[in-house]
């Protein structure tokens, strides 16, 4: 941050700029899973930020109003030391009392700081002493901005356009306020400012948003002793007493991978009881389902929406007519569909009559997942010491298979069960678990280093394809 002392505060608020310079702090501070404690970012600053509450502050600073925070009835303050350089921030602890609306405030005022606005204007004292109201309005709104972007990155959710407003709040651990004010921002918005580091910022949170986002959204719902925080949130994400798999729909009565009754009321000898064994649920680890990467949605002739697969989980075929219910080389079923009385139903729609159970929206949906789970987690005899996984490879095979994309059918499939792994130099190396699949990606080596040099801007010659003969 260079002093630019002669450079005078916008006039309007520079949006794309504040998108910018939050993308480029997360991906500085290389995080990689929300929420993100803004105590967390304090620790990346704590060479040049301080941050205190009032009621320490005035013991710390001796002083009876820190800044004048309560005088002029602010959340926060953020005053720079002539002679050290330093950030002082200081935050309202006492007549706030929302852990994160205290956060958004602390967030608010690290916007400041990273945005430059204490030393690169003429007009150097963030108050309204020294700047005009309009001045003051436009800082404000950037550091808002800033915070709303780095806390809920917009190149982030704009791919989750079915999130609602609980989910966001509880996601990114903000406030009701912060999740509606974004949510109409980023869906209800024709603008939404583009920026160069987006494809990297999804790319670090890429396996988190795969695999970890139900399991924030459970915690952040009974994160205090256990309880559920807001009653109203408790449905948004729950977890099976039976199989710990979490489920997001706020309407299921039954497990859809288990069939189990969700809410199971047991007896308990005293609320004590009662509130022990809810906690040591709550403290099991959860189990995320993975969602299959070839559907596509349909409408059967009587309105009822189906998910049809155009790639076989079984055989990976991928000439696969629209029409078809089966996989002609293995038999799979292809469709999410069932009858009754003769009427198309969609699957998560009808229940056993037997047990009362839902069906499986997915019959074939298991045998996909331990085979997928199977080299996620391979550690077998092809690995070498100096291996290590690659971090970003189902985000490179998410480009893989984009809806863009003008890679072959072949080498989408062939990666469907794929692991990758790097050594000490960077280099690659593939993990498949048939023949085909491998032949496949030697193949085709030449569009998948494409696509790796655009993950890592790392340049290689060549991949190594590799079959596990260890299962």
């Amino acid at each position: 941050m260079s002093m630019q002392r002669g450079k005078k505060i916008p006039e309007k608020p520079r949006f794309n700029f504040v998108t910018k310079m939050a993308y480029e702090f997360l991906l500085e501070c290389g995080y990689s899973t929300f929420p993100i404690s803004p105590y967390d970012v304090l620790n990346e600053l704590n060479e040049k930020v301080v941050c205190l509450s009032w009621s320490d502050a005035r013991k710390i600073l001796n002083t009876d109003d820190p800044f004048h925070l309560m005088k002029l009835k602010a959340e926060g303050r953020t005053v720079r030391m002539r002679d050290t350089g330093k950030y002082y921030i200081v935050y309202d602890d006492v007549t706030i009392n929302s852990p994160d609306r205290i956060s958004w405030t602390i967030m608010h005022e690290i916007g400041h700081v990273i945005l430059g606005h204490l030393v690169d204007f003429s007009e150097t004292a963030l108050n309204r002493g020294g700047i005009t109201n309009e001045q003051y309005g436009v800082l404000e709104v950037e550091a808002h901005y800033f915070a709303a972007e780095f806390l809920m990155p917009t190149a982030i959710l704009k791919y989750f356009p079915d999130i609602t407003v609980d989910e966001i709040a509880l996601l990114f651990g903000v406030s009701d306020m912060a999740a509606e004010k974004k949510y109409k921002r980023v869906f209800k918005s024709s603008y939404l400012p583009y920026d160069a580091y987006e494809e990297k910022l999804l790319r670090n949170f890429f396996k988190f948003l795969m695999t970890g986002m139900d399991a924030a959204i459970y915690k952040s719902i009974y994160r205090m002793w256990g309880l559920p925080w807001k009653e109203k949130y408790v449905s948004v994400c729950r977890k099976c007493q039976n199989c710990l798999s979490y489920i997001d729909d706020p309407k299921a009565e039954f497990c859809p991978y288990c069939g189990d009754i969700i809410e199971q009321h047991r007896m308990y000898k005293n609320m004590s009881e009662r509130l022990k064994k809810l906690q040591e649920f709550r403290e099991q680890p959860g189990f995320s389902h993975l969602t299959f990467p070839y559907l596509k949605v349909e409408t059967a002739s009587n309105g009822i929406k189906y998910e049809r697969i155009t790639i076989c989980p079984t055989c990976l075929n991928h000439e696969i007519p629209g029409s078809a219910g089966y996989c002609r080389i293995c038999g799979q079923p292809l469709k999410n569909i069932g009858y009754e009385d003769e009427i198309i139903k969609s699957i998560t729609d009808c229940f056993s009559r037997n047990t009362g159970r839902e069906t499986s929206s997915n019959s074939w949906y298991p045998e996909f997942e331990k085979r997928y789970r199977f080299l996620m987690e391979y550690d077998g005899v092809l690995l070498q010491e100096d291996w290590v996984e690659y971090p970003y490879w189902e985000f490179t095979k998410w480009m893989v298979r984009g809806n863009h994309t003008e890679t072959s059918l072949d080498l989408q499939s062939a990666i469907l069960y794929s692991a990758a792994f790097m050594d000490d130099n960077d280099d690659i190396h593939i993990v498949t678990d048939t023949k085909m699949a491998e032949k496949v990606i030697q193949n085709e080596q030449e569009v998948l280093l494409s696509y790796l040099v655009r993950t890592d801007d790392i340049k290689r010659e060549k991949v190594e394809v590799l079959v596990i003969d260890d299962l």
